[in-house]
This record gives structure tokens, sequence and C-alpha cells, in this order.
């Protein structure tokens, strides 16, 4: 869905566009003129660095899994990228390659990390110091659905290495891993209802970049009592590499489980919210960003995507022009006021309020 919602919004101001993708179902339903589509497996790397020297720009719209390695093939490529894969990995491993091969990459590209780095970033330039950053973020339908009170918009599996991997904060300027699902705070939102919110690993590119800041954290939202089921499900072992013997066939027990639950998951209408919350304080200065976005039923596009995609457009439109070259993260573009400004306007003119 994200992958298409940048294709859309960047066709009509740049010519030449091509997706790729494995699936030819997804590649179907881009249907806009002008832009190519190519099917081919992605894993094929020296087809990927070859097709990638073609363009001006990458734009990375994958499974996690994906994002390191598609970075490293922008670099060979010698071409600029930005990224909303959200790998694991850590992106300034890549920095020193990025740099000689004068390319610029911007990881984390999207709504959270992406947009909330990017009002964190001039948040920072204008207090000069932080003492204290909080960010509460998620995607919910508008309604409850079970049997998660939740429903999936973006990939099953990411979703399940978001729950499981240790969430690292900061905490007295060190970083401190803490279990996911963990640190739950309850609150209450007038025409949305009862949520929850808990820790998982969102700072990620803060980390580094904002170390002088004491004591951040971020926190995903989801309606009350989600944590608990999962977290019920993680202690089961269903989401373990362990392997399970079925019909003299053994399989990772969270392969067999990601089937069911991509099911479960996908219940019910596309109709979603979005929620950020974000808070700075030093002594008596406070700074806060609240941004709360719905499905767009005109052009039936999720608020999720709505969020991601068009924080990825808008950064790949103005790229270029962002001096030198290198890892860059997008707390940095928020840093820079004319940058800020012209990401601002443009979601602005998407219709994202509370900006």
């Amino acid at each position: 869905m994200q992958g298409r919602v940048v294709a859309k919004d960047l066709k009509n101001s740049y010519p030449g566009i091509t997706v790729i993708d494995i699936d030819e179902n997804n590649l179907k339903k881009l249907h806009y003129p002008g832009i190519k589509r190519i099917q081919f497996d992605i894993k094929d790397r020296k087809r990927l660095i070859r097709l990638m020297s073609d363009y001006e720009l990458i734009i990375g719209a994958l499974p996690a899994r994906f994002g390191f390695y598609s970075m490293e093939c922008a670099i060979e490529a010698g071409v600029d990228m930005v990224d909303m894969s959200y790998s694991p990995a850590d992106p300034f491993l890549l920095d020193k390659e990025t740099k000689k091969a004068g390319i610029k990459i911007v990881p984390d590209a999207g709504y959270a990390p992406g947009l909330s780095n990017i009002l964190v970033g001039e948040a920072y330039k204008e207090m000069e110091k932080i003492e204290s950053l909080k960010i509460m973020v998620g995607g919910i339908p508008e309604k409850p659905i079970p049997p998660f009170n939740y429903r999936i918009t973006w990939s099953p599996e990411d979703l399940i290495e978001e729950y499981t991997r240790p969430a690292r904060i900061y905490k007295n300027y060190k970083v401190i891993a803490v279990p996911a699902l963990t640190g739950i705070e309850d609150f209450y939102i007038p025409g949305i209802g009862k949520l929850e919110a808990f820790y998982t690993d969102g700072l990620r590119t803060l980390l580094k970049t904002m170390y002088k800041i004491k004591n951040m954290e971020e926190k995903t939202i989801r309606y009350a009592g989600h944590a608990k089921i999962f977290k019920t499900l993680i202690d089961c072992g269903f989401f373990s590499e362990q392997k399970i013997k079925i019909n003299n066939t053994e399989i990772p027990c969270k392969e067999f489980i990601f089937k069911y639950l991509k099911e479960a998951l996908s219940r019910g209408p596309d109709y979603d919210i979005t929620i950020l919350m974000i808070e700075m304080e030093y002594g008596r200065k406070k700074k806060k960003y609240r941004i709360i976005d719905y499905y767009d039923r005109k052009n039936k596009i999720t608020s999720m995507a709505r969020m991601t995609a068009y924080t990825c457009a808008i950064i790949a439109r103005c790229i270029k022009d962002y001096p030198g070259s290198g890892i860059i993260p997008p707390e940095y573009l928020g840093m820079d006021k004319e940058f800020c400004k012209f990401i601002k306007n443009e979601l602005r003119k998407r219709k994202v309020k509370g900006l």
C-alpha cells in the first residue's frame, strides 16, 4: 500500500517512475498511466544494482529484512535513496561507504520513525536543549476489531518483529534495553476511546543523533488490552524460531502461525486512525505535537499509508538539494529550517493537521 501511494503522489511531478515488485498482483494495482512496472525478485543482487543505476533516486518500501540489503545495493549503484523499510540494522554502519560513493541515504523516512524524527529535530533546534523526550504513536482501526482489537495496515512479520525485539530507551544518558509490550500506560481520547501505549524499539537513529537528551522513550499506541493478548502469545512460544513437525515436515513455529495471524489481523474494513503525540521538556520549557489523522474515504487511502508514504514522497522531492552525502536521518531534515518548513507545508497540502 505505502509504495503505491508514494508512486501516485510523485507520478505527476516526475516522469519515468518505475515500480519493482515480486508480486504481479501488487503491480496490477498500479494502474496509473506513466508508471513502468517490473516484476522480479530483488534477491537477484546484480540485476537490482544494474536497474538502480539507471535512475536518479531509489525509494525503498520493502519488508524490514530487505532494508539494509537494498541500501547496500544503492551504494553499489551510486544512487541516492530514501527508505521506509525500517531495517533492524543500524544504518550508520553504512555511513562511510555512502559518503565514499558520494550519495545520500535517508533511512526511516516514514511516519514513526520518520515524521516523528523530523518534528523532534525541529524542536531540538528551537529549544536548543531538551532534557526529556517522549513519543507515543500508533495506527489503529476506527473501532476495535476482535480478537486483537487491531487490524494490520503493514507487514505482519514486521509487526511481530516490533513486538518481540527488545526496546531501546534512553535513561540518564545511557541506552537501556527493556522488553517490548511493557511499560503500559492507559489513557483516553474523546471520540476514539480507551487506549494504551507500551514500549517498542522506535527511537532508532535518535539514540545516536540526540544523545545529549537525558531521557528518551517511544511507545506504541493500541486499543486497551492489545498488549496483554500478544504478550500471552509470545510467552506461549508462538513466535519462536523453534521448529515444529507437521506431516514429517519441520518449519519454524512462527512461520506456521503467521499464516493464521495474517488472516485474523486482516478482518474488518480499512478505516483507520493514526495518532502521534510528542512531548519535550527542558526545565519550564515545553514543546508538544499532537497529530490525529483519519482514513481518506474519498481516495480510499489508509491513514497509515497517508502518513508514511506522504512523508517519504515529500522527502524524496527535496533530498537532492540537501547538502553533503552519507546517512541522513530524518531528524537532520527537521533541524534544517527550510527543509522542515517545506516538508510540513507539503503535508498540510495533503490535509495533515496538527503541524
